[in-house]
């Protein structure tokens, strides 16, 4: 009887991962290692004329992308750098990467259905807009599972997410250094995870700055840029009094708002500054160019994948938040007030 490249890997006491590269005739095996693999599978009957065949089952992961209103996770640098993080571990690991959208408002047990029966041996689901009741169609795959870019508290899940409360807490930590004693936050209307967790670093800051949350600017915007741009001119026509710096939940709403405030008269930095979060690659191409929280985004992705493989070798039981840490990235979009 055949066995299986898993087989083969667990006779030599190598990973699968490594046997999918050495069958795959991918770089970045040893010799040593190469001649080992070759040897064990004609000494224990590994059928090397299927070797592609099997290797693809073996060494494939499938990254699932879910979709609840579609107004975060979209087609930006953001997600195509966290993607590309994904496929390049993989491609570092012998491995192939599947990748399926998996949209709320059609039917999931279904779409799921479709899905579970494809060859993979785990699964890194984005979870960015997704919500603890939904991860539960989830919860129970035959495979690892990694959730990236969000977390569920009342759920035992493996997790690689973003520091969202480190970062909002050094945005405005950054304000309030520069002099800003008036802070507005320029928060989604669309609640998700990373979200919610900026809003305590934003308050965090505040409270150690001794400015207290009653006296906090907090202007709910559509996480798009359109609806961000809309929201804040409805904002700024029926407010006359602003901050004198704002955060904004992403790039993306800070780039709104630098359009909304220009047409409207004011002047960023001089009259408003303005932080973002994520640090975009237009950030620095913007007049001004734009002061954000850099997310090492191809990283996040790249960290999903290391923990997807950890568990496919080792079989455990237990689970794991990973976060990732992030940095302040100074532009030009904040006034010194101190000078």
């Amino acid at each position: 009887m055949a066995i299986s490249a898993k087989d083969l890997a667990n006779l030599l006491n190598i990973s699968p991962a490594t046997v999918s590269m050495v069958l795959n005739n991918r770089p970045g095996i040893s010799k040593e290692t190469k001649d080992k693999v070759l040897e064990g599978a004609k000494k224990y009957g590994f059928d090397l004329s299927k070797k592609h065949m099997v290797a693809v089952q073996e060494g494939m992961l499938h990254f699932m992308i879910y979709k609840n209103h579609g107004s975060v996770v979209s087609d930006t640098p953001f997600f195509s750098q966290v993607t590309e993080g994904i496929q390049s571990q993989c491609r570092q690991n012998g491995y192939h990467l599947q990748i399926s959208y998996l949209y709320k408002n059609e039917d999931l047990d279904k779409q799921l259905e479709s899905l579970i029966h494809l060859p993979c041996k785990g699964i890194i689901l984005l979870g960015t807009e997704m919500s603890a009741d939904e991860f539960i169609l989830f919860k129970n795959l035959s495979v690892p599972l990694v959730v990236l870019d969000s977390y569920f508290e009342a759920a035992a899940c493996n997790a690689v997410c973003i520091n969202n409360v480190q970062g909002a807490y050094l945005a405005v930590k950054h304000l309030v250094e520069n002099g800003h004693t008036q802070i507005g936050y320029l928060h989604s209307s669309l609640s998700i995870n990373n979200f919610t967790e900026r809003q305590e670093g934003y308050l965090k800051a505040l409270g150690e700055a001794g400015i207290t949350e009653a006296s906090t600017v907090i202007c709910p915007v559509h996480p798009t840029m359109e609806g961000a741009y809309k929201d804040l001119l409805n904002y700024l026509t029926s407010n006359s009094s602003l901050p004198t710096a704002f955060f904004a939940d992403n790039d993306i709403i800070a780039m709104a708002a630098i359009r909304a405030f220009k047409e409207t008269g004011y002047n960023v930095p001089e009259d408003i500054s303005v932080i973002g979060f994520d640090d975009m690659p237009l950030c620095e191409y913007m007049d001004p160019p734009l002061s954000t929280v850099l997310v090492q985004k191809d990283r996040l992705g790249a960290l999903a994948v290391e923990r997807l493989l950890y568990l496919i070798d080792h079989e455990v039981n237990d689970y794991v938040k990973i976060e990732l840490s992030t940095a302040l990235t100074v532009r030009k979009s904040v006034k010194n007030q101190n000078l």
